[in-house]
């Protein structure tokens, strides 16, 4: 199997740079201004834990063991190179993982403190750590969560692993780490993106306040993400893209997004034609967050306005669930499946599918409906099909029969933007998860 779909272009953007004794290292754009608190500073060996983590990864575990075995050997090929670059034949690899607090903002423009992981990637001999110069920087987006044992800074998740000799910036987003306590800003990918970068910039004086040997010669950053990451890393982009000095400052070099919701409306529209999903905790998710992000728009409708009479006899349930931040977005499906499914069945109804009219108000399937007109309005202000022209590649991963994140999206991308600065990636016909977990593995492959 081919498991190389990139191009030389591609494969020389994220090829890292490895550093040799004449290298001259660069400065990073670290702003003293840029507040943050270290929450814990550690290092660890890398293979066994990265090893250890295919099995473990949410992302990776449900894969068939084919895939498992494809993922395990390009993480052995991806270590072995990686010391070899690096001259530590003698020493063992590991990487250094500090999170952090740090300031940013809410959807209200009010001052919050979120949370982020950093993380990049050095030598222990014995006792003794040695740091190596990261050849650039990833920002990455983390895929839909909602428990906080996943998050960045209190997990592991296997895409902050996968970027070669990388400084990696990974925000926890609001609503989780810190903020566990806030609603989390589902789709309101404008806000994602200030808060990501606010990581970066507080993630980058940390570096240059911890690490013994800076950045290497020629740095650059991207920034990728699977899932709702995508849709967030091409929120991050765009945000770049319409800031050149913001873009100048962090050397910025385009992206590389999976199976994002880039444009929200669109995906809402591919799943009323559906008419059923086997994710129903993204209802909850968006709708939820909408509300917040929102007041004077869809706020000023009743959870009762949006939601089916079922899920309202649940509702005290299901918030407390997702309140908590205890539950895996996979233990929340199954409970809603539980809670909301027809008992009765229904022809041709998968078994972990309800229909959407199990979980929503009829109100809000109704697209003349001043409820779903006031959805879609909240939906379409986070387009990233429009309102911008993008100065930078584009690479979008998707899977042609994914369907909860209709490949739709990356089409849509491509048609408002075209083929000069969008390269379309086309994975293997498998599902979301899987389809994401291949895109993590073609990252990999290309360190």
């Amino acid at each position: 199997m081919n498991i190389r779909y990139f191009t030389g272009l591609l494969l020389a953007l994220f090829i890292f740079a490895s550093c040799t004794p004449d290298d001259i290292f660069d400065d990073i754009p670290a702003d003293d201004a840029a507040g943050y608190e270290i929450i814990s500073d550690q290092t660890y060996g890398y293979e066994e834990f990265v090893s250890n983590m295919i099995n473990g990864s949410s992302i990776t575990s449900g894969l068939p063991d084919i895939y498992k075995t494809l993922i395990t050997a390009a993480v052995s090929s991806y270590l072995d190179g990686l010391k070899a670059d690096n001259g530590l034949k003698d020493s063992k690899l590991g990487f250094r993982r500090v999170t952090y607090s740090y300031q940013s903002e809410d959807q209200y423009g009010k001052p919050v403190t979120l949370s982020a992981m950093a993380l990049w990637t050095g030598g222990i001999d014995g006792e003794d750590w040695k740091d190596i110069a990261p050849g650039k920087i990833c920002m990455v987006e983390h895929f839909t969560i909602t428990s906080n044992e996943e998050c960045p800074s209190e997990g592991y998740p296997f895409e902050a692993f996968i970027n070669g000799n990388a400084l990696v910036i990974m925000p926890d987003y609001i609503g989780y780490g810190v903020s566990s306590d806030m609603i989390h800003p589902y789709m309101n990918h404008g806000l994602c993106a200030l808060n990501s970068i606010d990581a970066l910039s507080a993630g980058a004086a940390l570096f240059d306040e911890l690490s013994s040997s800076g950045m290497d010669k020629g740095w650059k950053l991207y920034v990728l993400g699977a899932s709702q990451g995508g849709g967030n890393a091409l929120a991050v982009h765009k945000m770049m893209d319409t800031d050149e000095q913001l873009s100048s400052k962090w050397r910025f070099a385009g992206s590389y997004c999976a199976a994002g919701p880039y444009d929200p409306s669109l995906t809402v529209d591919r799943y009323l034609e559906a008419g059923r999903t086997d994710h129903p905790v993204l209802f909850p998710l968006t709708l939820y967050a909408m509300q917040d992000s929102y007041p004077e728009i869809l706020g000023k409708y009743d959870d009762s306005d949006l939601f089916s009479d079922k899920y309202i006899s649940h509702k005290n349930e299901i918030d407390a669930a997702l309140k908590s931040k205890e539950y895996s977005t996979s233990r929340l499906n199954g409970m809603l499946v539980d809670f909301l499914r027809n008992p009765s069945g229904t022809p041709g109804l998968g078994a972990d599918e309800i229909l959407l009219d199990d979980i929503l108000n009829p109100a809000l399937l109704d697209k003349d409906s001043e409820v779903c007109k006031a959805l879609y309005k909240c939906l379409e202000m986070n387009d990233l099909t429009q309102g911008w022209t993008p100065q930078h590649p584009i690479r979008l991963y998707y899977s042609e029969v994914d369907k909860v994140v209709p490949c739709d999206n990356a089409l849509a991308v491509y048609e408002a933007f075209g083929e000069e600065k969008v390269t379309l990636v086309k994975g293997l016909p498998m599902d979301h998860g899987s389809s994401c977990a291949m895109w993590m593995l073609d990252v990999l492959s290309s360190n």
